[in-house]
């Protein structure tokens, strides 16, 4: 037990030590694959596919080069060189069927049985074609063999699958097997290598796009109009209610050491996510006027859910920047309901000044970025909606979160 617990000791140092060689070794493949792809949207003027365009047509053409050899190994088909019929079908019937093969499963089994892990169906599927494809070069075989007298009693009681007038051999259903074996491999592979760099794209898109958002999203946690307000509203305050003043100094020093400190982490708890925004909506105040009607309601079940921080930061300060109106009432109504797993944050406000449809901006950070991050963070499980009905603006964000 102890030299395993050293041996798993060592192997946590070797990691700890070459982590960062192996995450150049990742960026660098990346960087590869990444090139490959601006090359394809180069050369192609859009990206339809992120694999190279010319990759199908050379294994459809590999594979038709090789095909041939296939029949040289059967003691049935002639090398004679007469053009008949019947050795035009010999040749070109397996060779179109394995392309109708091919293309079946590069459209519908490889998508929708391989990825999907519905290997035994993808089994049956080929091997019904295989079935139905060799039945159908015995209904074309029987056809250019027929006499008058030749019956369909007769095809199905004799010809069918018989060695008569050597137009079928065991040979022909192993060929048939191998052949369609290369196919689905073929199939396969493809897919595979597609998936690949599609998903190399994908996280090296995420990883870019993250760290951007990082960087603006670091840049506009608080916005110096916001600072430079809340610092005069304190000045003006010292004159007039000291004690209160002292009171928004202590705030402010605790909101700007939470986000200078706790919001680099990837997760906090909910409890101190919503400390800030309580934080933050508490100095906004300190602008507004007493008849400003200000509610924070928080129905938290598990405040010690870890969660990114201050994701519903964009539409707090949203609500809070535009809601003073100077020709009627003016309110900010917040609430934030966390039940299991499902996290809700509303907002509703006075609208001032008044939009007809959802905000291009979101509080310090554009909307865009704002839905962004979520998307990266919560793809499919969100639901984010924002809408004005005449002097009330409404947004709603509700996700829901992993199960642990």
């Amino acid at each position: 037990m102890e030299q395993e617990n050293q041996k798993n000791g060592a192997l946590k140092r070797f990691f700890s030590k070459n982590r960062l060689n192996f995450e150049k070794i990742r960026e660098t493949d990346f960087d590869k694959l990444e090139k490959v792809l601006r090359d394809v949207v180069e050369r192609e003027g859009r990206m339809t596919f992120p694999i190279p365009t010319f990759v199908l047509p050379l294994l459809v053409m590999a594979f038709i080069l090789v095909f041939p050899t296939m029949f040289l190994l059967d003691p049935n088909y002639s090398s004679e060189s007469n053009y008949n019929l019947r050795s035009l079908v010999n040749f070109y019937y397996p060779l179109f069927s394995m392309i109708a093969i091919f293309s079946l499963n590069q459209k519908f089994l490889v998508p929708d049985c391989i990825f999907r892990k519905h290997y035994f169906l993808y089994f049956v599927y080929n091997s019904l074609m295989i079935a139905v494809f060799s039945f159908l070069r015995e209904v074309v075989m029987f056809l250019i063999d027929r006499t008058p007298d030749n019956t369909w009693g007769y095809f199905f009681t004799e010809y069918c699958y018989s060695s008569i007038k050597n137009h079928f051999s065991y040979w022909t259903i192993v060929s048939m097997l191998v052949l369609v074996s290369i196919v689905c491999l073929i199939s396969v592979s493809y897919h595979l290598v597609a998936r690949q760099f599609l998903k190399a794209f994908i996280l090296r898109e995420q990883s870019r796009t993250k760290v951007q958002y990082e960087l603006d999203f670091l840049k506009n946690q608080l916005s110096p109009h916001f600072l430079f307000n809340t610092l005069n509203n304190i000045s003006a305050l010292i004159q007039v209610d000291s004690k209160r003043a002292e009171n928004a100094m202590t705030e402010l020093s605790k909101l700007l050491r939470v986000m200078l400190y706790q919001t680099a982490d990837e997760a906090i708890s909910l409890e101190e996510d919503v400390e800030i925004l309580r934080m933050y909506g508490n100095l906004e105040k300190l602008r507004l006027d007493e008849s400003f009607d200000y509610q924070f309601n928080v129905k938290v079940e598990n405040p010690k859910l870890m969660i990114p921080p201050l994701m519903a930061m964009p539409l707090m300060e949203n609500a809070l920047k535009h809601s003073k109106n100077p020709k009627g009432k003016s309110f900010a109504h917040i609430s934030i309901e966390q039940n299991g797993n499902e996290l809700i944050f509303k907002a509703e406000n006075s609208n001032f000044p008044k939009v007809s449809k959802s905000p291009q901006k979101a509080g310090g950070l554009g909307l865009s970025t704002f839905q962004k991050r979520l998307e990266i963070l919560y793809a499919g499980r969100y639901e984010y909606t924002a809408s004005a009905e005449g002097d009330v603006y409404r947004s709603r964000l509700k996700i829901q979160l992993a199960d642990n």
